[in-house]
C-alpha cells in the first residue's frame, strides 16, 4: 500500500478527518481539521480513498492522547483523539452540514454529558470463539477486548465474568453478550443465534455469575419480537428510580444509554408537551409516556415490541395514571386510526435507526398535527425523513443531546411547526 502526505481539512457525518490526493477525496479516521498526516491507503474506491494515520506531521491544538487501549483497533469510538470542546464543536458542524440538506441553516444547540467515559448503561459485546470483542469500523476483523471504557468499572468487571463462563461453557450458538446496569443491579444476557437444548441445560460454573441477572436469548437480536428470553439467575427486579417515579425494567426492552442525557432529553420533551394532546410513537418501555402524561391533556404510547408495551402497561398501573393509552403494533398501522379517534396536537417520533415508515409521514401530512418532535440517533434517516415532512412543515429548533460522548453518534432532536 502506498504512503501519502495528507493536509486534512474538514470531518465527514462518520467523525473522520477529509482531505484530497490529486483532486480526489480521502477519508482519514483519527485525524482532525488542520492536521498533516502521513497516511496509508487501506482502501481506493471509484471517487474516494480510505487511508490509515501512520504519523501525524502537525497536530491539531485540540489532540489528545486517548485513553482507551483498544482505540486504534476498535470501531466504537472515533474522537477520544480530541479534547471534549473539540468534539462537541466537530457534533455540531457535522450535524448543520447534514440537516442543511433538509433546508435548516439555523443554530444547532448542543446538552452534553455529565461523563465522557463511563457513562453507558448498556453495552453488547460479540463473541467469537468464546472470546469478547467488537469489530473494526467497516470491518468484519474481530478485534478482542479485556474492557470497555464506556462502561464504568464494575460493569466491566461482570464483562470478565462472562467471559470466564463462555469460556467454562463452549456454547456452539452464542453470538453476542449484553451487560445492562439498571440502578445498583447488573444484568447479563447471552444471546444465542438458536437454541441448543443440551448446553442450556448443562451449563456449567453458573455461581461465578450469582451477583447478576442473567438471561439467555434466542432470536437474531434482542430487541425483536421473535427472541425467546429465559431467565436463568434472575429472581431481581430490575428497577430504575426517575425523580419519585419507580418504573421496572425489561432486560430486552430499548432504553437510552445515557441516564444523565436521558434526563435532559426527557425534561426538554416534557416541558414542550405540556397541555397537549400527544402521540409518543415508538415508545419503547413507556418511561417518557408516563412523563409526558404529568402535564399533557392526554398520551398514547405506540409501540410494536410485546415486551416493551407490557412493561408500558405495568408503569401505567403502578402509577394509576388514566391520561396514558399504550397501543402494541407498528406506528404505521395504529398511528391513522389514532388520528381517526382524536385530535393531536404533538406528535413525538423515536424511531430505530432505519427512520420513520413512509406511511407513518403521510399520515402526519394528511392531518393537522401542529407540531412535530423527532428524536433520532441517525442523522441521516432523520434528514431524509425532515425532507419529506419539509412541504408542510418548517423546522425551528435542532438539539444535539451528546447522549454517546468520544463516538461519532449523536441524539438529534428536531422540533417541526406546520406551515400556515
Amino acid at each position: 500500500m502506498s504512503r501519502e502526505i495528507v493536509d486534512i481539512f474538514d470531518i465527514s457525518y462518520e467523525g473522520a478527518g477529509v482531505g484530497k490526493i490529486d483532486g480526489q477525496v480521502v477519508f482519514v479516521p483519527k485525524a482532525l481539521p488542520g492536521e498533516q498526516v502521513e497516511i496509508e491507503i487501506v482502501r481506493r474506491g471509484s471517487n474516494f480513498m480510505i487511508g490509515e494515520v501512520c504519523q501525524v506531521l502537525k497536530p491539531s491544538e485540540y489532540r489528545v492522547e486517548p485513553e482507551c487501549p483498544y482505540y486504534d483497533f476498535c470501531g466504537g469510538c472515533c474522537f477520544q483523539h480530541c479534547d471534549e470542546d473539540a468534539e462537541e464543536q466537530l457534533k455540531i458542524q457535522i450535524l448543520k452540514d447534514e440537516i442543511k440538506k433538509a433546508g435548516y441553516v439555523g443554530e444547532v444547540d448542543f446538552v452534553d454529558s455529565d461523563k465522557r467515559l463511563g457513562y453507558r448503561n448498556k453495552i453488547k459485546l460479540d463473541v467469537q470463539n468464546d472470546k469478547l470483542g467488537f469489530y473494526r469500523q467497516k470491518s468484519r476483523e474481530f478485534v478482542e477486548i479485556d474492557q470497555c471504557l464506556l462502561a464504568d468499572e464494575e460493569m466491566n468487571e461482570a464483562l470478565a465474568d462472562a467471559r470466564e463462563f463462555l469460556r467454562n461453557n463452549k456454547f456452539r450458538f452464542a453470538k453476542s453478550v449484553y451487560v445492562k446496569r439498571v440502578e445498583d443491579d447488573i444484568a447479563i444476557v447471552f444471546l444465542f443465534a438458536k437454541e441448543d437444548p443440551q448446553s442450556q441445560k448443562n451449563f456449567k460454573n453458573i455461581d461465578i455469575l450469582q451477583k447478576y441477572a442473567v438471561y439467555f436469548a434466542f432470536g437474531e437480536y434482542l430487541e425483536s419480537n421473535d427472541t425467546k428470553l429465559m431467565g436463568i439467575n434472575a429472581y431481581r427486579k430490575l428497577e430504575y428510580n426517575y425523580h419519585d417515579h419507580k418504573l421496572q425494567v425489561n432486560v430486552a426492552g430499548f432504553n437510552q444509554v445515557n441516564n444523565y442525557v436521558a434526563d435532559r432529553l426527557y425534561e426538554y420533551v416534557v416541558e414542550l408537551t405540556q397541555n397537549k394532546r400527544v402521540v409518543n410513537a415508538y415508545s419503547g418501555q413507556g418511561f417518557l409516556t408516563y412523563l409526558i402524561s404529568n402535564n399533557a391533556k392526554f398520551v398514547y404510547g405506540i409501540e410494536y415490541q410485546l415486551a416493551a408495551h407490557k412493561m408500558a402497561e405495568k408503569v401505567k398501573e403502578w402509577n394509576e395514571n388514566y391520561k396514558i393509552t399504550n397501543i402494541c403494533g407498528k406506528v404505521e398501522d395504529v398511528l391513522p386510526q389514532v388520528m381517526l379517534r382524536d385530535r393531536i396536537d404533538t406528535i413525538v417520533l423515536d424511531p430505530t435507526r432505519d427512520g420513520c415508515h413512509k406511511n407513518v409521514l403521510d399520515t402526519i401530512k394528511k392531518n393537522d398535527i401542529r407540531e412535530i418532535i423527532y428524536i433520532s440517533c441517525n442523522f441521516a434517516t432523520l434528514t431524509r425523513d425532515l425532507g419529506v415532512l419539509g412541504d408542510n412543515y418548517e423546522i425551528v429548533e435542532v438539539t444535539v443531546f451528546n447522549m454517546f460522548p468520544c463516538t461519532a453518534n449523536m441524539e438529534t432532536v428536531a422540533i417541526l411547526h406546520r406551515k400556515g
